[in-house]
C-alpha cells in the first residue's frame, strides 16, 4: 500500500507538472513533451503485459504501427473525425490482440518473446509491400480535421492545443489503467506474475488473464499510435518496426516495471538523450547503455520501484 501511494502521488505530481509546463514551455520544448507524454501511454500500455504479467512481448510494434495506419487511413478515406479516428485505432488494436493472443499467451516465456517478434517482423514486411495502401517507406501524410466542441472547433494544428489533447488521453489512460490494476483484476495479474503455477492452484485460468492483459496492453498501444500519427500528420511502415518493439521493454526496465507509471521516466530520459545529448555526441546512445547498466545494477525494479523500496 505504501508503494502504491508513492506511485500514486508520482503520477499525479507528474501531470499537473505537465498541464502547468505547457504554458510555460517554448514551441520546440512543447513538441517534445508531446512526444514524450505520446510514448508515455505506449509505455503504459506495455507495462500490463510485462510489468503485471511478466509477458515480455516483442511484437508491441505491430499495434503501435496498426494503430497509427486506423487512424490515418479513417481520416483519408472514411473523413472520419479526431475522437472517431482514435476509437478505430483502439477497436483495431483490440481485434489484432484478441486474434493473436490466444496463440500467443499459451506458449512459454522464451517462445512467447520469439513468436510475438516474428508476427510483428511479418506485418512489418506486409506494410513495406502494400505500397498502394501503407505508403510503404515513403509513407502518407494527411490532414487532420478540427475538434468540434460545443464551444468551437478545436485545430490540433495550434501547438498549445495538441499539447492539452494528448495530455487529456494521457491522463484518461492512466486513470483508466490504475482502476482496472487497483481492482481485484489487478491483484490476479500480480498472482500470475509472481507465481502463475499457484494462481493456477488456486482456481484462476492463468491463460484467460494473460489474454486479458495483452489485449488491454494490444489496445493502449494502438491509441499510442493513432495520438502520434496525429501529432506528426504522417505514418509509415517503420512505426511496425523492431526498434519500436524494443523501445518499451527499455522504458519500463529503467523506470521500474509494474508501477504504471514508472516507464515515464524511461521515455523522459531517453527522449532527452536523444534530443539533447546527441546533438553534442554522436554515439550518445553508448551513454545511454552505460547509464541503463548503472540503472539495473543499483536497483532491478527500476529507478520509481527504487524510491518506492527507500520510502518508509
Amino acid at each position: 500500500m505504501q508503494r502504491e501511494r508513492v506511485y500514486r502521488y508520482f503520477a499525479l505530481g507528474f501531470l499537473v507538472l505537465l498541464a502547468v509546463l505547457g504554458l510555460v514551455l517554448p514551441t520546440g520544448a512543447r513538441s517534445l513533451m508531446i512526444q514524450i507524454m505520446i510514448f508515455g501511454i505506449f509505455a503504459m500500455g506495455y507495462d500490463v503485459c510485462l510489468g503485471y504479467t511478466a509477458q515480455c512481448s516483442l511484437g508491441h510494434s505491430l499495434f503501435f504501427g496498426s494503430g497509427a495506419y486506423a487512424c490515418v487511413l479513417s481520416v483519408m478515406h472514411l473523413k472520419a473525425g479526431l475522437l472517431t479516428a482514435l476509437a478505430i485505432s483502439v477497436g483495431t488494436g483490440f481485434v489484432l490482440a484478441a486474434l493473436l493472443g490466444p496463440i500467443c499467451v499459451r506458449l512459454s516465456e522464451a517462445y512467447f518473446v520469439i513468436v510475438t517478434a516474428i508476427i510483428a517482423a511479418v506485418f512489418h514486411l506486409l506494410a513495406m509491400d502494400l505500397v498502394w495502401l501503407t505508403g510503404g517507406d515513403d509513407g502518407l501524410c494527411f490532414s487532420i480535421p478540427s475538434l468540434k466542441l460545443g464551444f468551437g472547433d478545436l485545430s490540433l494544428y495550434k501547438p498549445l492545443a495538441n499539447y492539452y489533447f494528448v495530455l487529456f488521453f494521457m491522463a484518461l489512460t492512466y486513470f483508466v489503467l490504475a482502476r482496472i490494476l487497483h481492482a481485484p483484476l489487478g491483484k490476479i495479474f500480480v498472482a500470475i506474475r509472481e507465481n502463475p503455477k499457484r494462481a493456477l492452484f488456486l482456481g484462476y485460468n492463468v491463460t484467460r488473464y494473460k489474454l486479458i492483459a495483452f489485449v488491454v496492453s494490444g489496445m493502449v498501444a494502438a491509441l499510442a499510435g493513432g495520438l502520434y500519427a496525429l501529432t506528426l500528420r504522417y505514418c509509415s511502415a517503420d512505426y511496425m518496426g523492431f526498434y519500436w518493439s524494443v523501445l518499451p521493454v527499455v522504458w519500463c526496465l529503467i523506470g521500474g516495471q509494474g508501477t504504471l507509471v514508472g516507464s515515464w521516466i524511461g521515455v523522459a530520459l531517453m527522449s532527452l538523450f536523444q534530443y539533447y545529448v546527441s546533438a553534442w555526441f554522436t554515439y550518445y546512445l553508448l551513454l545511454f547503455g552505460v547509464l541503463v547498466l548503472i540503472i539495473l545494477s543499483v536497483s532491478r525494479k527500476g529507478i520509481l520501484g527504487y524510491i518506492a523500496s527507500r520510502v518508509r
